[in-house]
Parts: structure tokens; sequence; C-alpha cells
């Protein structure tokens, strides 16, 4: 049996404040939170940076820049670390905060999970970016280089001859995690960090990033990226809309009161795409989403207030960020694959007992390798098999519509709205009677899943009147060889849940993933490489809306 991953590991740890020389915070009272970094740990001396074109220092709401003991051209890299015990080398993971009260120090907000993955052997930060709090221009872009600049300083230490981290940190293993802007900011630093120069807005000159400008070079090895309660857009680069080139994990609550439209459901989206050139391409990486029913902004840090009621407690939230975050560093990191059955599906944390089984979760994942029955992604309104797989489409008593998943606005009961506002195409399926199905027939000959091990969807229902507020929906799934049916309802899988209720106001539907195990229906007695149908029958309610997408064979 697994291991709890948010119990703490066998790894005793120290603690470090790293910061540059000559820092002073003192002489203003605003700043007293911050003095920690006026006197660092010996040895643990770091650098400055010049962010001067790229971005500025955060200013207050009447537009007047915060007083920090610093400007654009010398800005600090300070941070504090979590550093296990014993030889080494080890992984490395940073955490980003996002905007907040500049008066308040966010930095310490992440050290109960710095703790947590230091006890599994792993060096963990959390980093100042403060001083990009507050209205500016280029906060998101500079969030993500300073993010970049820290990872180099650990690479600096790792080849410091005598300092305590040379040749500990293991610079093959990275990890990047940022909650609200900084969540936003890992994924600009996942693309950054493959650049040698970028040109952040059209109104700025190219900057270099190999290191000539003082910037760079990077090129790290980040196997994992982690995006908590992340705007999205917010800093979008000349090339387009920033995509996650790593192995990608998305926590968001149902009850932020922050970023509540959850764009950073559209970067999870853009990561790892099709390609309609070459569909059956392997994707850099994974990609598992996480959206936690109750949950709020600011309790996935440890320091910020709740920011609005009748959400989860922060001791619950916390437990569900120790959870996942730990698991996610288990499987990039540390090599403990075992730990990605928790990506592909929650239902793992509640059948551990990690999580209660009174916390409801929606999870969806994207393996990197699959083989697209449906896609959706075709220019053009037909509602086709996708390529390279042959085949066609039936259906009786339901209304097929393949639209943009984006922006689904359907006003409803008592005036509330519930949208997707996803960055995909996809299908929305509706009926009135007990009776209708869609199937989707294709040619085995066209389909090779030697290498699959699921049969895969995700599908959600929205707040329209043809779902029941509050009720799970439900449907049949057949699956088809040519001499045998295999029949399920895909509540024994897992839930279509109702969207929750925000506010009184607001209702987010999010795709719920199900993954059908192909070596259970083989052990049922289905010829797996001979699958020439699968059908959604819509039996189990009397009426419905559901969204459908990514209909694939995955592993």
């Amino acid at each position: 049996m697994l291991e709890n991953p948010a119990q703490l590991g066998s790894f005793p740890f120290t603690s470090a404040v790293y910061a540059p020389s000559g820092l002073n915070y003192g002489n203003n009272p605003i700043w007293n939170e911050y003095t920690l970094f006026e006197s660092p740990t010996a040895n643990f001396e770091s650098r400055r940076i010049n962010l001067l074109g790229i971005a500025e220092t955060g200013q207050d709401e009447n537009g007047i820049k915060y007083p920090w003991p610093f400007g654009e051209t010398d800005i600090p890299i300070n941070g504090i670390i979590r550093i296990p015990i014993g030889d080494g080398p080890f992984p490395l993971a940073l955490f980003a905060h996002g905007n907040h009260g500049a008066q308040e120090n966010s930095t310490p907000g992440y050290l109960y999970l710095c703790e947590l993955l230091a006890s599994y052997g792993i060096i963990a930060a959390t980093i100042d970016v403060n001083f990009l709090n507050g209205g500016n221009r280029g906060e998101n872009d500079g969030r993500a280089i300073v993010h970049l600049e820290h990872i180099k300083q650990f690479q600096l230490w790792n080849s410091e001859i005598g300092h305590p981290l040379n040749s500990k940190v293991d610079m093959s293993k990275i990890m990047i995690v940022g909650h609200s802007r900084g969540g936003e900011a890992v994924g600009h630093a996942s693309y950054f960090n493959t650049l040698t120069e970028i040109q952040f807005d059209e109104d700025t000159r190219p900057f270099r990033l190999d290191g000539s400008e003082g910037l760079g070079p990077y090129n790290f090895n980040i196997e994992g990226v982690i995006a908590i309660a992340p705007t999205d857009g917010q800093y979008i680069p000349l090339s387009g809309a920033t995509k996650v080139q790593n192995n990608y994990l998305i926590l968001h609550g149902s009850r932020d009161a922050d970023v509540w439209p959850f764009d950073g459901y559209k970067t999870y989206d853009r990561s790892h795409t099709v390609d309609l050139n070459n569909p059956t391409k392997i994707a850099q990486g994974f990609k598992s989403l996480l959206w936690i029913y109750k949950a709020n902004h600011n309790f996935f840090n440890s320091i910020w207030q709740q920011e609005s009621r009748d959400t989860l407690t922060r001791q619950e939230q916390e437990e569900i960020a120790k959870v996942y975050i730990s698991a996610m560093a288990q499987v990039v990191l540390l090599g403990k694959t075992e730990y990605l059955g928790l990506l592909k599906n929650y239902n793992l944390a509640i059948e551990s007992n990690w999580l209660p089984e009174s916390i409801q979760l929606v999870s969806q994942f994207q393996s990197p390798e699959r083989l697209f029955v449906q896609h959706f992604e075709e220019i053009g309104p037909d509602i086709v098999v996708s390529q390279p797989v042959q085949g066609n489409i039936e259906n009786s008593n339901t209304i097929l519509e393949k639209l943009s998943l984006d922006k689904i606005d359907e006003i409803q009961l008592n005036g509330q709205t519930t949208f997707l506002g996803q960055e995909t195409q996809g299908l929305k399926l509706e009926w009135d009677e007990d009776n209708g199905f869609y199937a989707v027939n294709i040619n085995p000959n066209t389909v090779d899943i030697t290498n699959m091990s699921v049969l895969s969807f995700r599908v959600a229902q929205s707040a329209t009147s043809k779902n029941t507020v509050n009720v799970d929906q439900d449907f049949s799934l057949s699956i088809r060889d040519r001499s045998s049916t295999i029949s399920f309802v895909v509540s024994s899988i897992n839930t279509i849940p109702y969207p929750d209720i925000f506010a009184n106001v607001l209702k987010r539907t999010i795709m719920q993933t199900f993954r059908i195990s192909l070596n259970d229906l083989q052990n049922q007695g289905l010829n797996i490489n001979d699958i020439i149908r699968i059908e959604l029958s819509f039996n189990r309610t009397s009426s419905g809306t559901l969204y459908l997408d990514e209909l694939q064979f995955a592993t």
C-alpha cells in the first residue's frame, strides 16, 4: 500500500535564509516582515539582478511606487530554504507566491510544503517576489525571470567549492511551483527556459538570456511545473499565449473569490495539445488538473487570510495541497511513478484515506502517449472521427453540437450563469428521452493500441434546466468488438457532479476525466484489439446536457 505523500518522510532537514548583502529594510517600519533578509545565513549570500526594461517594482492603488530599498536595476534574490541532511545530490523545488499586499511578506506561506518536500530528500525553497506586487508593468513575465534566476542561484552554489550546497543540488531534477500570478508565471518560466533571447513586448528591445546581459543562461532540466489557482493572459508573449512544455499540474478551488473565472483552465488546455499535422506524436509530458469544491484562493498560502465564506478550512485545503504537490514531486523528482495514479484519478486519495470522502473533487489527466478517436479540433462544424483513426458517427434522440468551449454562457436558474471557459473544442450533447445514444464506429485496422492501457475521455454537466440541481449526471457506456459487448454505467467509474454554486451567482463547469482499464475489459472477454464501437447511451436520466472532449486510447 502506498504511503500518504502528505506525511513527513525520513529525512531531517536544516533551514537557511538567502539574500544579497547590504539590504536595509529596517529604515522603513512598513517593511518589518522583510528584515529576515537583512541577515542571510552564513555562506548563503546571493546576487542582485537587473530587471530594468523588463519589469517595474510595484505601486499602490494611487500609482505611488512602494519605497523598496532597491530599484529595478538591483533586484535581490531572496528566499527561505529547507535543506535535507545528507550527501545528496538532492532534487530542487522552488515555490513562488502571487500578488498580495506588499507590506505582508508572502514568502513564508509555503514553508509547510517546503518542509514536507525536504523530508523526502528534496531541497525546497520559497522565493521573494513581493517587490513585483501591486500595479506595475511587466509583472508576470518579470516573475518568470525571477523564478529562473533563483534556479540559476542554486546552480551557482552547486558549483561553488566550499559552499554548503556544493555538489548537493541535482540540477537534472527541478520542479517549479507558483500560486496565483506566480502560477501564471511558472508557465512563462517553462517557456523562457528554452530561449536565449526574447523581446518581451512590442515597445521594448530584445533581451539576451544567454548571460551576456546578466540574465541566464537557462535551459534548466525542469521536470515538473505546478500552478496553484493561476491567472492566465495577464502577460502574453509576442509569440502567442504560453504553452507549458513540461509535466504540468494545476490546482484550483471552486470558491476562489480572487481568480474566480479559473482562467488557468485555458493554460491546461493549451499544454500538450494534439498536433494536427502529426496526431500520433507523443507529447513532451503529462498534464493533470484538480478542481476542489469549496476551496478558496488564499488558504494555499499559510499566511494569507480567508477571502470568502463557506469554504474549506485552512487545514483541509493545506492537506490537499500537501497530498498533490508531494505526489507530483514523488513522480517527477524522485521517480516514484506509483504516485502517478493519484494524478490520474483523485479516487486514489479517497480510497487510501489520504483525504476525507466529504471533500468533493474533479480531476483531469492527459498522458503523453495517446491516440485520439475524437479530439474535435478539426476545422468546421462537422462531427468526425479524428485522423488517423477511421470511422463514423451515429446518434439517436440526441441533439449534437460541436462548439468552442471557451465561452459557454447559459443563463439559467435565477439568472445564474454556468460556463466552461476552456481553450478547446468539444461536443455538446442534449437529450429529453431516456433512449438516446451517441456512438462512434471505428475501423479497428486504423487503431494500434498495443501500448495503451485505458480508454479515456473527459465529460461535464452544466447548470442547464435539463440537468437536475445538485445531482450527479450519469449514462451507460458500451464498448463492442465484432462478437461481444461490455456495458456499464459510468458512475461505477467516476462522478459527473453538478457545478458548485459560488456566492449564489456563479456556477463553474469543470470536466471530469474517465479512464477505463483496457485490461479489465479484456478480462471480461472483450478483444481490445478489435474494438469497433464506443457508445454513450442516455438511459439513466430522462434529460440532460453534457459536454464531451478528447475521446482517446492512452497510457
